[in-house]
C-alpha cells in the first residue's frame, strides 16, 4: 500500500495530476485543492479493471474519504466529489443532518444521502483529526469547551466539524460555540 508520495507536478488536468517520483509518473486524482504539494497522501482503489489512485494533501481528508466509502453507495467518484465540493465542511454536514448539501452531489440521492448521515454522524472523531495540523490551538479549543461545560466528545466533534488549517484557538472556539449553539 502506497501511504503517500513525494514528488513534482508535470502535468495538471481538470481532475488529475501527474506526480513524478524517481522518474515515474503517477496518474493521481485530486479531491483537495492544491497549490504545489510536494508530499500527496494516497488512497489506492484497486479493482478488476482499474488501478485509481487518489490524493489528498492532509491525512484527515484521506481518513474521510475512507470513512465515506464505508457507507453502501458511495463509491471512490462520489466520495472524491463530496470532498472536492466541501472539504472538511462536510464533517459539519453531517453532524447537522444537512441531507440537501449532500444530494447537491450528482450520483447521491436522499436515500443514501440519508443512510450516509445515519452512519457516520456518531463516528467522526475517529475520522477526521484536527492533531495532523495544529495540535496546540485545536487542544486549547477542546480544552475551553470542556471547562464551559461541554462534554470532551461534543467539544472534539465541534473542534472537527469546523476547524480550518492554520486557525487560532481563539477562532475555532468562536465557530465552534456557533456550532454547539444551534
Amino acid at each position: 500500500m502506497i501511504a503517500y508520495l513525494v514528488g513534482n507536478i508535470t502535468d495538471r488536468y481538470d481532475n488529475y495530476i501527474v506526480l513524478e517520483v524517481n522518474g515515474v509518473g503517477y496518474e493521481i486524482f485530486m479531491c483537495t485543492d492544491y497549490a504545489d504539494p510536494k508530499k500527496i497522501y494516497i488512497y489506492e482503489n484497486i479493482k478488476e479493471d482499474a488501478y485509481d489512485l487518489y490524493g489528498f494533501l492532509y491525512p484527515a481528508d484521506k481518513r474521510l474519504f475512507k470513512k465515506l466509502l464505508s457507507v453502501s453507495g458511495i463509491g471512490p467518484k462520489a466520495a472524491a466529489a463530496l470532498i472536492s465540493m466541501y472539504g472538511q465542511q462536510l464533517v459539519e454536514i453531517i453532524i447537522k443532518q444537512d441531507a440537501n448539501s449532500i444530494t447537491k452531489i450528482s450520483g447521491i440521492g436522499n436515500k443514501t444521502a440519508n443512510r450516509l448521515i445515519l452512519e457516520l454522524k456518531d463516528r467522526l472523531d475517529s475520522v477526521v483529526s484536527y492533531d495532523d495540523a495544529q495540535p496546540v490551538a485545536t487542544e486549547e479549543a477542546v480544552l475551553a469547551l470542556v471547562s464551559l461545560g461541554y462534554n470532551e466528545k461534543q467539544a472534539k466533534q465541534a473542534v472537527n466539524a469546523i476547524f480550518a488549517y492554520n486557525d487560532t484557538a481563539e477562532h475555532i472556539i468562536k465557530k465552534a460555540l456557533k456550532l454547539l449553539s444551534e
